[in-house]
């Protein structure tokens, strides 16, 4: 069985063929995870001061002090 050295272990062929291609998944996951979610951010950002919402976001901010007819 051959074996190679990863991290101070040994381990042999097939281990750190997994180790390596996990490696790999969360390299890419860590540099595109980051930028769909930093996309993600900057949509919200956009969608909340977009000057057309601001009417709305205004009405709706009066909800919690308006008084309820119905008590």
């Amino acid at each position: 069985m051959t074996t190679k050295q990863i991290s101070g272990d040994l381990m042999n062929k097939d281990a750190a063929h997994l180790a390596s291609t996990y490696e790999n998944w969360r390299s890419f996951s860590a540099s595109w995870g980051l930028i769909f979610f930093g996309l993600i951010f900057l949509c919200v950002i956009a969608y909340v001061f977009w000057p057309s919402r601001q009417k709305s976001f205004e009405a709706d901010a009066l909800i919690p002090l308006r008084e309820d007819d119905d008590v």
